[in-house]
């Protein structure tokens, strides 16, 4: 009888691990929210890149998602410049998830990208909106402001180390369209100048996000 129990309590236990196991990644209906912060290093203060990223599971192996990233970079040389650059990217897309383990999850995916670019100086010659000065030469400018369009595929995965928590990995290939806004140079002493926007280019390679990202499922 003793033996019947123990075996009877020993597979309702077995069921249970099975079940608590499979409930630890999202289902239908659940939301992902994660969240990424690397901090810049050296002479450079700024943010550096931040991302936030939100889900939504249609089903347990198909989700969609959009990121919304922010990298904001802020640079004083010589007491005289002032330099600031803010990049901003927005990407929604859709995501196709594996079986993986039970607490590995891989997925691979698509996204457009949606980036906008925007720069400013003041240095002790001019004000230059929409782009860098070249080393001071304010005629000769650099780190020119733009807008993009892409689309990219991804590859990545989660690891679920406690219930509906997670860090994940990520990196991507696509393809990205460019084109380049006007730079308005205002010198202290004489007429300002405009640099009218150049054709857009194409760019292709592949994408990382450095760091962990950590989430939580809803």
């Amino acid at each position: 009888m003793f033996q019947k129990f123990l075996f009877a309590a020993t597979c309702c236990l077995s069921l249970g691990f099975v079940a608590a196991a499979q409930d630890i990644k999202p289902a239908a209906g659940d939301v992902t929210a994660e969240v990424q912060l690397n901090l810049t290093e050296g002479s450079t203060v700024g943010l550096g890149a931040s991302q936030l990223r939100g889900r939504y599971f249609l089903s347990p192996t198909t989700a969609v998602r959009t990121s919304f990233s922010l990298q904001v970079q802020n640079d004083d040389f010589n007491d005289d410049y002032n330099r600031t650059s803010t990049r901003i990217e927005f990407a929604p897309g859709i995501e196709k998830h594996f079986a993986g383990t039970e607490r590995l999850s891989p997925y691979v995916g698509g996204e457009i990208r949606f980036s906008k670019l925007f720069a400013s100086e003041e240095n002790p010659n001019a004000d230059i909106e929409g782009a860098w000065s070249n080393n001071g030469n304010n005629f000769n400018i650099t780190n020119r402001n733009y807008f993009g369009l892409g689309l990219g595929v991804v590859a990545g995965a989660d690891y679920y180390f406690a219930k509906h928590v997670y860090l994940g990995v990520e990196f991507g290939l696509g393809f990205q369209y460019i084109t380049e806004g006007d730079v308005e140079v205002n010198p202290s002493n004489g007429s300002s100048r405009t640099f009218d926007g150049e054709a857009g280019s194409f760019y292709f390679g592949p994408s990382v996000t450095s760091g962990l990202r950590l989430g939580f499922v809803f």
